[in-house]
């Protein structure tokens, strides 16, 4: 593909950009620090890492931590490491958002051992599973699984899967479902997509659940009216459930599931809603404005444990984080709900916030690959809670160790190197800059107080005479486009400076889909050279969205360097008008005013519908047809050109004498064939009244004024109308009347 050069720019070297951009992409994640930032006294200490794309955790009675991994491994993090050998290793669909994405113990662990995930399959067609399995030490029983429940059939969409389970107090098994990108789905009661489910352990449903008749679906249903829970919390004493709903362009929600039955309103509200039929959250925060703003809510907690450290003013707070904010807060939920900032600039792509065993918070970081542990230590010897990092680099480049603590201030610090200390090295960080084998060694920093000293953990600095391979993407080219539901290709290579190509064997791809300010990364695609995948025609449907492919390529000494590429869509403006103008539609379930015109991504498909019928200054209208022919509710896939589409309506007469105010008007003769009609009006001071008449197809065909006289009675000419019934509409001073005319022969 040939692109233009902006007239004035220099013509860029691609080999070199490549070398400077793995260069930077090596030492970025080396030099860069978190700021994070806490109350007093509280910290993040990393629990264990090298867990790729996790989704979801559980704790153990005896204090191990499952953790589910998107790609279907479920790990075990125990005494504080992360076992090699996997609990169990599911075949699941992981493209999206779908994969291994729920794990819950059963109540009787202890005794019976089981556990529960929530697993997207291709057994019977692509769809969501529940299976029990029996543990049996750190691995799984083999032949011990036991489907719980099959879930709907999934379209096209691999997002909003939700996935979160857990056990109420009462014993019962809540499974929370996104409504798999498609809202209609949210308030149908013969779906479980857009629901939070209630069951028996054996995956039935509950005598006493809010819905006892009608389908199997319905009478699995708790709660309905969610876009995607991807995540919700029990509290361990008062079985209080919150779901944290994750919003589509405005607010992100905390609804209160305690009770059953509950319709939380999408897609017809996000945030609050004066419809009395819905309910609405306990607690919102925008996407944009307000004390604190984020793109996804991706866990909460009540904080409740048995057991903890921490200052009691934190004891009966529920906990929540968003996914692009890298933050925390918490909400009083006694009387009226207040948000306070717990800590922020958090490891990137935060989920699953949980309460641990021990009386501490825990949280996944999805970009980390990491578990975390957040500590309160009212110390006075120091506490090391961030640790310096191992390392292998080239000669030439820098690198940076760092040190975090705990304890009473002020810190002094002593660098060492082997064992001895580095002259001038008395900082909390340590910056070696062009470095030489030499450099190899083994250093650590000792922290110091006034109350004692605490050493850190050693890290390894490995530098080798080796240079950074080169990545590079041959396919796509910059400046590619897509439109949905096609196929993009992808291909690249890997060079070695020292000793040539690279094999596939070395090579990984990450194609990661961005909407707005956060992305919706997946596993990596590993050992190929090239490849393809499908853009989805369904689930995402805003045009604030693009998909970045990042190769990274190995060498045989470890280093790596990178390429990426980014695609964006193809546009169409879609524009929506209705007959007579200002009516309601909906667009993929949400109500949208015309006239209106909003982007679209080519190909993606969108759904329009019409409520009818509608009332507007007192005239009912009732729906006829759209532009392009389709029926009152239609999906159609997002055209190439722009496009126009306008929804008919026509008025709905009411019977003679009908009015939409309590005074009376008359009008005589009605039907009519001499050309004109006599009308009488309740008096009152106005002089004059404003008059419409409309025809069935909601055109106006006459609009006059017209002068009243003290009777209120005047003489309205129709002129030489077609026979047929018409809508007289008459405004009196702000007083709106309609009445049905009849023309005859």
């Amino acid at each position: 593909m040939t692109l233009a050069r902006p007239r004035g720019m220099k013509k860029i070297n691609l080999a070199l950009m490549k070398k400077i951009y793995a260069l930077l992409v090596f030492l970025l994640p080396m030099a860069t620090v978190c700021a994070q930032n806490y109350p007093a006294d509280f910290a993040q200490v990393l629990v264990a890492n090298g867990i790729s794309n996790p989704t979801a955790m559980a704790f153990a009675p005896d204090g191990r931590i499952f953790v589910a991994q998107q790609s279907g491994a479920l790990r075990i993090i125990k005494n504080g490491a992360l076992l090699p050998t996997p609990f169990i290793t599911l075949s699941v669909n992981d493209d999206g958002e779908r994969g291994l994405i729920g794990v819950t113990l059963d109540p009787d662990f202890a005794t019976n051992q089981y556990l529960y995930l929530y697993h997207t399959t291709t057994d019977g067609g692509m769809h969501n599973r529940i299976t029990r399995f029996t543990a049996n030490g750190d691995v799984v029983l083999a032949g011990s699984a036991s489907i719980v429940i099959d879930l709907d059939p999934l379209s096209s969409a691999t997002n909003h899967n939700g996935g979160a389970m857990h056990f109420g107090k009462d014993g019962k098994l809540y499974v929370a479902i996104g409504e798999n990108a498609n809202a209609s789905n949210a308030q149908s009661l013969e779906t479980y997509h857009g629901k939070l489910l209630r069951l028996n352990k054996d995956g039935s449903a509950p005598a006493d659940n809010p819905f006892p008749t009608g389908s199997e679906h319905k009478k699995r249903i708790w709660a309905y009216g969610l876009r995607n829970p991807f995540t919700f919390s029990v509290h361990p004493e008062t079985g209080r459930i919150l779901v944290n709903d994750v919003g589509q362009s405005t607010w992100e929600e905390i609804n209160d599931a305690t009770t059953g039955g509950k319709n939380f309103g999408w897609p017809t509200a996000e945030g609050t809603s004066a419809n009395a039929a819905l309910t609405n959250p306990i607690f919102k925060y925008s996407h944009s404005g307000g004390d604190v703003n984020g793109c996804a809510i991706t866990g909460g907690t009540f904080f409740n444990p048995s057991v903890t450290n921490y200052p009691s003013e934190y004891v009966g707070q529920y906990f929540f984080q968003d996914l692009c904010g890298a933050w925390i807060s918490s909400i009083t939920l006694g009387g009226t709900v207040s948000r306070t900032t717990f800590a922020t600039g958090l490891p990137g792509s935060g989920v699953a916030i949980t309460t641990g065993n021990d009386g501490n918070l825990y949280f996944l970081s999805r970009s980390s690959g990491a578990l975390f542990k957040i500590i309160y230590n009212k110390t006075t010897i120091p506490f090391i809670t961030t640790q310096p990092a191992s390392a292998t680099l080239p000669t030439g480049q820098s690198i940076t160790f760092n040190v975090k603590a705990l304890g009473s201030t002020p810190f002094t610090y002593q660098w060492q190197k082997n064992g001895v200390d580095i002259s001038g090295a008395k900082s909390a960080t340590y910056t070696i800059t062009d470095a030489t084998v030499a450099h190899s060694g083994k250093y650590r920093v000792i922290v110091s107080n006034n109350a004692g000293s605490t050493p850190s953990d050693e890290a390894t600095l490995t530098v080798i005479a080796n240079k950074i391979p080169i990545a590079t993407i041959t396919t796509p080219v910059e400046g590619t486009t897509y439109v949905a539901g096609t196929t993009l290709n992808f291909a690249g290579t890997g060079d070695d400076p020292e000793y040539g190509p690279l094999p596939a064997s070395a090579l990984r791809w990450s194609i990661d889909f961005h909407h707005g300010t956060h992305k919706h990364d997946q596993p990596d695609v590993t050992g190929v050279k090239g490849g393809s995948f499908e853009i989805p025609n369904e689930g995402e449907t805003s045009a604030d969205v693009w998909y970045r492919i990042i190769l990274t390529v190995t060498d045989s000494k470890g280093l790596t360097g990178k390429d990426s590429v980014d695609i964006n869509p193809r546009k169409t403006i879609l524009s929506f008008e209705t007959t007579p103008p200002g009516l309601d539609i909906t667009l993929d379930g949400q109500p949208l005013t015309t006239p209106s015109s909003i982007e679209s991504v080519e190909g993606i498909l969108r759904t329009i519908g019409v409520p009818s019928p509608q009332t507007v200054d007192h005239l009912i209208y009732s729906f006829a047809s759209w532009s392009n022919g389709g029926t009152q509710t239609q999906t159609f896939a997002t055209p190439t050109d722009d496009a126009t589409l306008n929804a008919h309506f026509t008025f709905v007469v009411g019977t003679e004498h009908q009015v939409f105010h309590v005074q009376e008007v008359s009008v005589y003769p009605n039907p009519s064939s001499v050309g004109y009609v006599n009308v009488c009006l309740p008096a009152d001071p106005s002089q004059r009244v404003k008059i419409r008449l409309v025809d069935m197809l909601s055109r106006e065909v006459s609009v006059q004024e017209q002068a009243v006289d003290d009777t209120g009675c005047f003489a309205l000419s129709y002129g030489k109308l077609k026979k047929g019934v018409y809508a007289l509409h008459l405004d009196q001073g702000g007083k709106v009347f309609v009445q049905r005319v009849v023309v005859a022969d």
